[in-house]
């Protein structure tokens, strides 16, 4: 299951965070990290969970697309490759928020499950490729 933070819909909304002009980073999560969208706002709220050895990627080429199909509009942005990384314990998540440089002042967007399942261990080059249509939609 995959689902945004309330405390960042509601910062999207509000226009707190841009999607396209703000960092936007991911993530990788430990296996038991469980998500509570209600009461987690801030990267302070996570930080303990994060995959050990793992490093955040910040997201480039970032686009936000209409489509009319399924009437949404889509968060895009490019692939990550991630050389030489090694999660001790692997990841199951990602965490996607932005940062400010300040943890308990950057807010948390949505959490995606790795479909795939755990990635244990990982060591070497980490690729995530996003779907299609795209790594989120509104």
């Amino acid at each position: 299951m995959s689902a945004f933070y309330l405390a960042g819909k509601k910062k999207i909304l509000q226009g707190d965070i841009d999607l396209l002009n703000d960092t936007i980073k991911v993530a990788f999560m430990a296996p038991a990290y469980a998500p509570n969208i209600d009461t987690e706002d801030f990267y302070d709220d996570i930080s303990a969970s994060i995959a050990s050895g793992s490093t955040d990627q910040t997201l480039s080429s970032k686009a936000l697309n209409i489509d009319t199909t399924n009437d949404r509009v889509e968060f895009d942005a490019a692939d990550l490759s991630i050389p030489n990384e090694t999660i001790s314990g692997g990841t199951d998540m990602m965490v996607v928020y932005k940062d400010t440089g300040v943890p308990a002042t950057s807010p948390l967007i949505c959490f995606i499950d790795i479909a795939e399942g755990t990635l244990t261990p990982v060591n070497g080059t980490l690729a995530v490729t996003w779907n299609a249509e795209g790594i989120f939609a509104v």
